[in-house]
């Protein structure tokens, strides 16, 4: 090789080394400020107030004197749905925090998709559809055994 082309050999790996270390320092970033985020939401009422941490990990949880003054089933609905939505405000919060990092590959459209699945509401069980139960074997009573299997 002649010195010309060891010399740009170098400068392109002396680019990549650079390239990689900014991606690193990015990276770092990123993490230090998803740790640090957070979303505060109230109940339209201002009876229940929520901190949801990333994750979806529960930080508080604040009642008011009013949230008390309603039945259980009350308070438990409006318990669930403030913490869905700071749920969802810390997953917005998430998603913009890693656009910078992440923006326009397979990777944001993944996390995009997880936020998306995340704010859908669950099923409950009244909700799936029922399943008829099978005998995992047949019974003493069935001797050619049953056709649920």
């Amino acid at each position: 090789m002649t010195s010309a082309e060891l010399g740009a050999g170098q400068q392109r790996l002396e680019e990549y080394m650079r390239r990689v270390s900014d991606i690193q320092r990015k990276a770092e970033e990123t993490q230090a400020q998803l740790k640090a985020l957070r979303a505060d939401v109230s109940s339209p009422d201002r009876a229940v107030t929520v901190r949801m941490a990333p994750g979806g990990r529960l930080e508080q949880l604040s009642l008011t004197p009013a949230a008390m003054r309603m039945s259980h089933e009350q308070l438990a609905a409006l318990i669930t749905e403030t913490v869905g939505r700071a749920h969802a405000a810390v997953a917005g919060q998430m998603e913009a925090t890693m656009q910078p990092l992440i923006g326009g590959t397979s990777a944001m459209d993944f996390l995009r998709d997880q936020v998306t699945a995340a704010q859908q509401p669950e099923e409950t069980e009244e909700q799936q559809p029922q399943q008829r139960q099978r005998p995992a074997r047949p019974d003493d009573d069935e001797p050619f055994g049953t056709i649920y299997r």
